[in-house]
């Protein structure tokens, strides 16, 4: 039968983490209980079936949701996995459904794939990475948020990025601002919002209900043909909009440009990411640029120092955000 870290913890009567610590030789570890582990994982056999050539892998987890989008989260997992590799270690991805199981059982797979830190990406159930995080893997979140876990997590600071839009608009003379997007989809949806929120009463601004397009699916929220009804049903239009994200902003723009509004003539807008798609939107996006290899960078750097060192505080990280100007204010 195979021998686990959790067999060689309950043997030697200590936490799975200080065994995984141990087997690393960290020196976070007391030296006579790094020799007893040792020692326990050698008479156990568990030295014997690691016998394989010593890999080392990050698991990355996200939800099928997120790991499907072509642009903005592509480019998150293709920031990290060249940090990764340039740290000297390979990535798995992993599906965010399929960790909700037993921490038991997690440890298990992440065990046999050689997993030594996990990174889970962008907002995901509370309850399944509880359970990720119950497995004692280092492990780092990234563009979200958990209240009630002690997880170390990175994220732009959404509350100036909205502040900068919101400005930049005041700047050029704009004062009937409206909001498009749900914040109930996500964290970074949910900062945007709070933070135009209260941008807008920064400037002296009155935000209008009737422009505060947020009454859009939590889950899709890109449905063409809903965005389409909330934009079209509007009796008056604002001078301009912001938007959680640029695939929403490009998505507005394609609607206003149906009910034969002109962007920025009539509308200008503002999204958030400065992703691929924005730049290439005819006309191209104004954004916030939430500098996403810095995230990447910072994210893997703080992860591969947590796993070789052992030590990480649960903080949150907040990294700065600015202004990408375009075609579209």
């Amino acid at each position: 039968m195979k021998v686990t870290m959790k067999d060689i913890a309950e043997k030697t009567g200590v936490s799975i983490n200080t065994v995984s610590l141990a087997l690393r030789n960290m020196t976070s570890v007391k030296k006579e209980t790094r020799e007893l582990i040792w020692q326990t994982a050698l008479q156990m056999g568990y030295l014997e079936q690691k016998s394989k050539p010593d890999i080392h892998n990050i698991g990355l987890i996200s939800t099928g949701e997120r790991l499907q989008d072509s642009y903005f989260y592509m480019s998150f997992y293709q920031n990290i996995l060249s940090r990764v590799h340039d740290r000297g270690y390979n990535m798995m991805v992993f599906k965010g459904d399929a960790c909700d199981t037993q921490p038991d059982a997690l440890r298990d797979i992440f065990e046999t794939n050689s997993i030594s830190g996990l990174i889970v990406l962008g907002d995901m159930e509370e309850r399944i990475v509880a359970k990720i995080a119950a497995t004692n893997l280092p492990l780092i979140a990234t563009g979200t948020r958990y209240h009630t876990l002690k997880v170390p997590t990175i994220i732009e600071d959404n509350l100036e990025g909205a502040h900068i839009a919101v400005k930049h608009l005041y700047e050029k003379g704009y004062r009937n601002i409206g909001f498009i997007g749900n914040p109930l989809h996500s964290t970074g949806f949910k900062e945007r919002y709070e933070g135009f929120m209260g941008a807008m009463f920064h400037f002296g601004l009155l935000p209008r209900q009737e422009w505060m397009v947020t009454d859009l699916d939590q889950t899709h929220v890109y449905d063409l043909d809903r965005l389409r009804s909330k934009l079209g049903g509007l009796k008056i239009y604002p001078e301009a909009f912001i938007c959680t994200n640029d695939n929403m902003a490009v998505l507005a723009a394609k609607i206003f440009s149906e009910l034969g509004l002109s962007i920025p003539n009539d509308i200008a807008l503002v999204g958030f990411d400065n992703s691929i798609i924005g730049k290439m939107s005819t006309p191209s996006i104004t954004s916030i640029d939430v500098q996403c290899a810095l995230q990447a960078e910072t994210c893997v750097q703080v992860l591969i120092d947590y796993i070789e060192n052992g030590t990480m505080d649960p903080y949150r990280m907040v990294l700065p955000v600015t202004l990408s100007c375009k075609e579209s204010t």
